[in-house]
This record gives structure tokens, sequence and C-alpha cells, in this order.
């Protein structure tokens, strides 16, 4: 809109928001409230530091109507066809199947889907309990008096597992690895600010170095990556409770199952403990597995080391299936779509071979709105001229490098190739000096060092932006920059 282009959103539910919409009881923003924020739009009323689902749908709804954002919600996208001058977009609407001409094209239907990926459970027609997903967990007292058993290690799976904890008979927690869950404070500020300052990302190797310094630095001194990422696994397992000692073996033999083998950089993101969880699973409270479900009886699941433990209700919170695109073409459908661990995009914004279409909220970040943001103002400068981009090789060449780095350095998941994570100042920063702007927004170098960034931190860029236009295009960045 602040380009001069009149968006239209198509919503194929009946309400905005995503998965916010679907969100489970009690569940809450991982990330604090005064980092979820466009940049130019606070929230307009008080909100828990770590807001409810309800707050999060009301702010969602607050942006909507404060940017007047045309979104016409139960508007399917069923098919997009190229043409010379931009797209056909096929829809399904209340109104039955239509068409509507649009210029260009951005997918920004998240890297959450809303299927969830099918689990075979050998033996599930003959289970006499409940098996749920996190989404079917309305009440939670489903859990009142049960034999509880849940299968994951993300979000949903930890907070089933400590909410069946407070309620349930036995609560029985598998999981094919360990993640690292963070503590809600570190060193006595929260972890959102700690993980928000450039003392705490610049020593985190990255596939691309905005300054000298840092590129001197992890080429030069490759341990200082190892040895930061050392000191933060301490310090989490510090402030987690999980490095307390144990004299009980079995709750030693628990909480060595529930500690993860990677370091805490190699993991991209991390889930904040529940306050409950380590003390749970020290107790007992939650006994945790590290296997995988091979079937089902009428009243147990059984384990991939030939174990089973009996269960009245299995909840199966093990993520979504990767985002697929079937109203993309067939002949690119199958090259986005084409890898395991999510879609290989340029800059994180644009797949080189398709023309007039780009993709948005596929760089998730701490700050993720801010990111999209300064992605969507450097896609504008694309399309307004004022980034030339290198060619379609030379695209491929950075997508793949970018790739090659994440699988050699993080564990997989599905949606890895979308996360920045803590490697989010480096990737902010190559986008705005390919805008012309200044990446480093603080006052001073002590302040840039030490000082946490908010999304307030990057109010103006587009403005700023505007400003530094000079009529001559500028180039894209190599990518080690």
């Amino acid at each position: 809109m602040k380009f001069g282009h009149e968006p239209v959103l198509f919503e194929r539910s009946a309400e905005i928001g995503g998965v916010w919409a679907l969100a489970y009881p009690q569940v809450r923003l991982q990330n604090i409230g005064d980092h979820y924020r466009f940049t130019d739009f606070d929230w307009p009323f008080a909100h828990d530091q770590h807001p409810t689902a309800d707050q999060v749908m009301r702010y969602i709804k607050a942006a909507v109507e404060h940017y007047r954002l045309d979104v016409r919600r139960n508007h399917n996208v069923v098919a997009l066809t190229e043409a010379s001058d931009g797209w056909t977009v096929e829809l399904d609407t209340p109104e039955g199947h239509t068409s509507e001409r649009f210029d260009y094209v951005i997918v920004a239907a998240g890297h959450y889907t809303h299927e969830k990926p099918e689990i075979p459970l050998p033996g599930r027609d003959t289970f006499k309990g409940k098996v749920v997903t996190e989404r079917d967990v309305t009440d939670l007292s489903i859990f009142d008096g049960k034999r509880v058993a849940v299968m994951g290690f993300g979000k949903s799976a930890v907070d089933m597992a400590v909410f069946a904890a407070d309620r349930a008979q036995q609560v029985d927690h598998i999981f094919r690895e360990p993640r690292w869950l963070l503590p809600r404070k570190m060193l006595g500020r929260h972890i959102a600010y700690v993980s928000s300052s450039r003392d705490a990302t610049m020593f985190n190797s990255s596939w691309v170095y905005p300054t000298k310094w840092e590129a001197d630095m992890h080429r030069r001194s490759p341990m200082t990556a190892k040895s930061y990422a050392a000191v933060v696994g301490y310090l989490v397992k510090m402030h987690t409770g999980m490095s307390r000692p144990r004299r009980d073996a079995r709750a030693k033999a628990r909480m060595q199952l529930v500690t993860p083998k990677e370091s805490v950089n190699q993991q991209l993101r991390g889930t904040l403990a529940p306050d409950s969880y380590y003390p749970s699973v020290a107790s007992g409270r939650i006994e945790p597995h590290k296997g995988s479900i091979t079937g089902l009886t009428e009243d147990a699941v059984q384990l991939s080391d030939g174990s089973s433990v009996p269960c009245d209700v299995l909840v199966l919170a093990v993520g979504y299936k990767t985002p697929e695109m079937p109203f993309l073409p067939e002949a690119f459908r199958a090259a986005v779509a084409c890898n395991d661990d999510g879609v290989q995009l340029y800059r994180h914004v644009l797949y080189p071979r398709l023309q007039r279409l780009a993709f948005a909220g596929f760089n998730h970040n701490p700050f993720h709105i801010p990111g999209v943001e300064v992605a969507m103002t450097w896609l504008g400068a694309v399309l307004a001229g004022d980034i030339v981009l290198p060619s379609a090789e030379t695209m491929d060449e950075s997508t793949a490098k970018v790739a090659a780095w994440k699988r050699a350095n993080t564990i997989f998941e599905p949606t890895r190739a979308y996360w920045v994570s803590t490697r989010f100042h480096q990737y902010l920063d190559v986008l705005l000096l390919e805008l012309g702007v200044k990446p480093h927004r603080k006052g001073n170098p002590l302040s840039e060092f030490f000082g946490a960034y908010s999304p307030a931190d990057y109010a103006g860029v587009f403005d700023e932006y505007r400003a530094a236009r000079t009529g001559q295009p500028r180039a894209t960045l190599p990518l080690d920059t």
C-alpha cells in the first residue's frame, strides 16, 4: 500500500489469524508482545507479556482495521494461471467459483499448514481410548484421571504434557529426539531481550556476514561460535533446572532422556520451557520415552523399544504437514515443493523461476512481523526498479548455498528453510543494505552491541529507503557480503 499498490487478501477460512484461530486452550505467544507487532502499530490495548491466543487475535483484527486492509474471508485460491501481464486467480467463494486478474501474487499462506501429518498407528481400530491432536483438546478435562500419552517435542507437545500432568493419573511423553526448552529468564533478563541484542546473534555462525569484522571472526576463529553455543547451553541448563544435581538414579535417567545432544544453535529455534516441565520429569509426573509409536492395543501404546505404556488418551502433537501449494501451476509446484525441509527462496522471498510471484512470511525469526515488513519493503523496491536482481542462475546459487549451510549446521525439520531465527540481524542487515538503509539502528556502539532490539527500531525503514533513492538502481550484495 505504501508503494501505491492495491492489495487484496484472500483467506480460506471464515476467520483470520491462521493457527491462532485454531489455538488450544491456554496457549500463549512464545515471544513477548513487545516483539510481536508492526513497527508503526503498537498493541492498542493492554496485554500479557506473553499474550494469550485471544489477545493475539484481537491485535490481528485491530491491525486489519488500522491499515484498512481488503480481506476476503471464505475465499479459497484453487489455481493460479500465468499470463503475460500477471496472473488469473481462480477462487472458490461463498457465491461460487470465480476468477480475478492481478498484476502480482504474494503467497502468504505461512509455513504452518492446517493439515496434520498422518501417523500410521497399527491397531487403532481396536484401541478403546481416544486419539486426538492438540487442536482437539478444547477442554482440559479430557485428561482428568486418565492415563495420557503425548507424542512430539514441540511447544504443543510440551504444553499438553504439562497440562495433563496437573490432571491425569499418568503421563507418558514420547518423542524421537528431545528439543531445547529455553528458560523464560537468563541472567536476570527475559530471554526475548537477551536473544534480540547483537552480542547474542553476532557470535552465532551464519550463512551471511554483513560486516567484515563478523566474517573475519567466524572464518579465522570458528571455535568462537562453538564456545558461545557451549556457554549458552550451560546457561540454559542452569536456568531451566536441567543441570540441577539429582540424587535419585531414575530422576537422572529421565533428565538425560530429555537433554538434546545437539548444541543450542544447531536447533535454530527453541520452545520456552513451561515452569513445571523439568520438575515434573524429574519427579516422574511426566515419564519420558525416547523412540516412536509402533502400534496400539486395546488399552496401551506400543513403543519402538518393545515396551508399552497403558493409555486412555493419546495426543499426537507432531506439528504440521510441510506446506503444499496446490494452486501453483503444476510445472512450478514440483520445483518449489521438492524439498522435504521447505521452500528454498532467494532472500527468503523469491523463487527465481516464477515471475510476478513472491512469498511473504517464509523468513520466520524472533521479529517475525518486522521481518516480513522489511522483506516486503525490499520486494517493493525490486518491483519499483530500485533494486536489480542478479541472474536466475546467481539467485539459484545463492539459494543453494543457504540451503546447504542450513542442512549442514541445523537439525532437520520440515520448516528448516524458513527459519532465520538467531541469524535474524544478519539477514535483516542484508535487506536494509540493499535498500540503502542503515542496518545499525541504535544511536551508539554500546547500545548497538548490548542493547535489545525491538520492532520500534525498524520504524521508518520505508521512509528512509524513499529518501535514499538516487534514481540509480542498486545491485544486490554477494551472498557472503
